[in-house]
This record gives C-alpha cells, structure tokens and sequence, in this order.
C-alpha cells in the first residue's frame, strides 16, 4: 500500500466528519513510529487539525492540516521552528521519512521543537485533490502557443469542474488562508511565537504569515525568495541568470576555442532565430521504431534554460546549445517526446499561485521586458490557465513589499532560474533586520548546497536559531564547478 494511500485511509474519517461540522479549530494527536528510509525509526507526535475551508465565506466545511511535532533535544529550546514547503503542494510530511531531508530536521531538533505540516491543498492534507486528466499533444506537426494553449485550458477545464462539483471552494486555497492555517496550528500547539524556515514557496507563505502574524514570529530563514509579487517568472531576471552561467561555461578551461564569437547567448539567439524562420523535422529513434518529430522555436525556448547551472552535470546546458549550433536538434527532439503526453499540476498550484498573481505595474514590465525576445513568454502558463480558475482576488496590498524589523536571513543563489537573485535583493529591501547571503555559482538550492559545502554553516545558523545575534557574509562562493572535457565528435 503506497504511502499516500495510507494517509489517506487514516484521516478519510476524520475528513468525513469534519464536513458536518463547524466551529473552532479541532486538534488532535498521538504518538507515532516513522521509519526513515535508511531503515532508523523516530518517535514523532502526529496529529491533524481541522480548519475552515474558507474564513471569508464561512461554511461547515472544514480542511484537515496533518502534522508532525518532534520536541527539541535542548536543555533550553529556543522558539519552535516551523517547516514551510515548496510547491506550493509539497509533502513535509513525506520529506520525513527521507533520510537526507530527516538530517535537516534532526539539526533543528538540537535546538528547538520542530514542527512539521502539510498546507490545505497539498500532500497528505484534505481534502487532496489532483489533476489526473491527461491529453497526448502531435509530435508531427509544430507546438506553438496557440496549439498547447488549447490542450491546457481543456483539461484544466475538467479538472477545474470536477472539483467544483465536489463542493470544493477553489478559491479558498490560497496564501492568505494558508497563512492563517499556520497561525491556527502555532496557537493549537500553545506557542506564543515561532520561527520559520521555508525555500521557495516556503518562502512566499513565510513572508506573508511575518506581514499577517507579525507578534507571532520570532525570527525567520528563507531561502529560494519567491516575494510578494514574485509569483510570475521575471523575465530580466532569469536572462541576468543565464547571462551569468554562461560567463561562467565560456571561462571554463574545458569550453577553450569552442565557444563561437558573441558568446553562449548570442548562438541561442541565432539557433531561435532559425527556428523561427522555419520548424525542423527530426527522426528520432526509440528502439525499433523511427519517428518524425517537428521542433519550432517554441520547443527550443522551453529547454533554452535546461539544466542551466546544473552542477550534477555542468557540461548539459552548453553543449546543448553548441549542438542545436551545429544543426543537431536531437535534444529539442526528444523534449518534443517526452512532454507529448500532457498533464497539468495539482490544483493547489493553480489555486495559490494564481491568486497571489502579479501587480499591474509589474505585468506591465514583463509584458514589455526585452528579455522576452530571447526566452518568449515565459509565463504562458499563468497567461494561457488563470483566468479559468476560481481565484481571491488579493489585492495590492498582498503584493506591495513586506516591511518588517523581524531578524531575517536570507539564502539565494546567483544562479538560480526558478527564482532570480534580483528577486532576493528587492525583498531584502524592506526587511529592516535582514541579512541576504548571496551563494556564487548555486542555483534554487543554495540552501542546501552550503549545508553541505560550507563549514561554517551549521555554527552560524545554529546560533541565529536560537537567538543570537549573528554576522553572516554577503556572499559565499560555491562557484567552483569542473566542466567535461569536450566529447569525442
């Protein structure tokens, strides 16, 4: 039996219950054996809590928020720390039982109580709710905007109308809700403040609950910055990204005299711009079968940031472009394959991030941005699906920057394409007791790349954590990366 299956079963009662009635949050909770998957076990206290579905449009429906709590080896705790997911939609819950991801807890632990949950919407919260519908997109013929546009709002349609036949209020999945599930579970836990740590969304959620709940929150650690308005992808950013990753690729040692004049970005521009002019017909083999596969610019702007900055396998993104140079589209190709059987996100995406939106000044500037020449739309996802989804409507003042004297650390990597560094820095800002920790070289987990290969980083957040005033540096240079050396041709 899969692990979310069994979830489900075990809080399926509860979430019958919890329809019928209404009032006050409802906690509960019992002791539980997780089993690490390294074979180590932990005592944890796992409980749910049952929530409103909607504060603004009370009914008796109610969603159910399960946690973890572990308490904290400490003589002395410091301020509970709450775990913020990603995603939105990611599973804390699940992360548990990861042994890598246990390690970041168990550090925690040593310092104070580490409470962990999954957000309406997401994980092994209820009701859980998905987008199974599926459609298969043409490999034959070229996927422009208008082609994947259709695909997309027909099964975000269903999937939209599904849910809503359940009763589901879609529009009450969002930040400012989640936030208050957040505060609901610290009082139901009997904490008079707490301390935050999220990447990502994490991060999003985080800022919000520090505007919304600012007496609640002691301190905070958020890295992977996604602000206020930072929901829709920044088209500048994400080019200042790329333009830093290739500096980097054209300097290294291994690229020396492969790099045509003008640089990695401007063979790009080249290579889109052929594409335009023209779709190219590539046969693709897969076992015994051939297939004829047509890549259009579109395609090619898809995997333009690819495995950019990935230091797993560094040499990807710069041969990939040097490749489609020399007339070998094999990659775009198999792109073309691998995304033909289309399926959208869980609900939770479209609900949260198409309600956190973008502020109409901002939507200006990347509608206008010339970044968008190079990389296209690069939030046709938002464009094409948000206005058939049932969204609050948040408003300026969601979006206008956070102001607060909380003491803050910020992490972010000057390589990161999901969310620009750029972004870091304006949120930074407002934060009149923060510090922005700038890691050279890493990319959306910079984070945990320091965790791993920066001494110093255990010690310094350890006292941050527990209440010390701490000096972090501005920057930290992971930058050191090895490319391949150039394949045989």
């Amino acid at each position: 039996m899969g692990l979310r299956l069994r979830y489900l079963l075990l809080w399926a009662c509860a979430w019958a219950i919890s329809v019928a009635s209404a009032g006050e949050p409802a906690l509960t909770s019992a002791s539980k054996t997780v089993v690490i998957d390294d074979g180590s076990r932990v005592e944890v206290e796992a409980g749910t809590l049952q929530v409103p579905e909607s504060r603004k449009r009370p009914t008796a429906r109610r969603v159910t928020i399960p946690y973890y709590r572990l308490k904290s080896t400490a003589s002395q705790p410091a301020a509970p720390i709450f775990l913020l997911a990603g995603g939105p939609g990611s599973s804390w819950l699940e992360r548990v039982e990861n042994a890598e991801s246990f390690q970041e807890i168990a550090f925690y632990r040593t310092i104070a109580d580490v409470v962990v949950f999954d957000q309406r919407g997401g994980g092994h919260a209820l009701p859980a709710m998905e987008c199974p519908q599926t459609t298969q997109l043409p490999v034959d013929q070229a996927l422009g905007p208008a082609v994947l546009r259709t695909a997309m709002r027909a099964l975000l349609t269903a999937c939209r109308d599904h849910w809503l036949a359940q009763g589901i209020d879609l529009a009450a999945y969002n930040t400012v809700e989640n936030a208050a599930d957040v505060d609901a579970l610290r009082k139901a836990l009997g904490y008079a403040k707490v301390t935050l740590v999220g990447g990502s969304y994490g991060s999003h959620l985080g800022l919000q609950f520090m505007r919304q709940y600012p007496e609640a929150v002691d301190r905070a650690v958020l890295f992977g910055i996604e602000g206020p308005d930072h929901t829709w992808d920044n088209p500048a950013g994400r080019l200042a990204t790329l333009q830093r990753i290739a500096h980097a690729a054209e300097r290294d040692p291994a690229l020396a005299g492969r790099i045509p004049e003008g640089g990695l970005l401007q063979v790009l521009a080249r290579v889109l711009g052929r594409f335009e002019s023209a779709p190219q017909t590539v046969t693709v083999t897969e076992g015994a079968e051939s297939m004829r596969v047509v890549v259009d610019a579109t395609v090619v702007r898809h995997i333009a940031g690819r495995d950019a900055g990935r230091h797993k396998a560094p040499g990807a993104w710069p041969e990939m472009i040097l490749a489609m140079d020399r007339g070998d589209y094999a990659i775009a190709a198999r792109s073309v394959l691998a995304r033909r059987n289309l399926r959208l996100q869980d609900p939770m995406h479209y609900s949260m991030d198409c309600a956190s939106g973008i502020s109409d000044a901002r939507r200006e500037r990347y509608r206008n941005d010339p970044a968008t020449s190079l990389l296209g739309d690069i939030n046709f996802e938002y464009t094409a699906l948000c206005d058939l989804w049932p969204s609050e409507e948040l408003g300026a003042s969601f979006r206008a920057p956070v102001v607060s004297a909380i003491p803050t650390v910020l992490f972010h990597g000057t390589w990161d394409m999901s969310t620009p560094i750029e972004n870091a820095r304006e949120v930074a800002a407002t934060l009149r007791n923060s510090q922005l920790v700038e890691v050279v070289g890493r990319g959306h987990s910079a984070f945990y790349n320091l965790y791993a290969r920066w001494p110093p980083m255990r010690g310094l957040l350890r006292d941050f954590l527990a209440g010390k005033r701490v000096q972090f540096p501005d920057t930290v240079d992971l930058s050191a990366v090895e490319l391949p050396s150039a394949p045989e041709r």
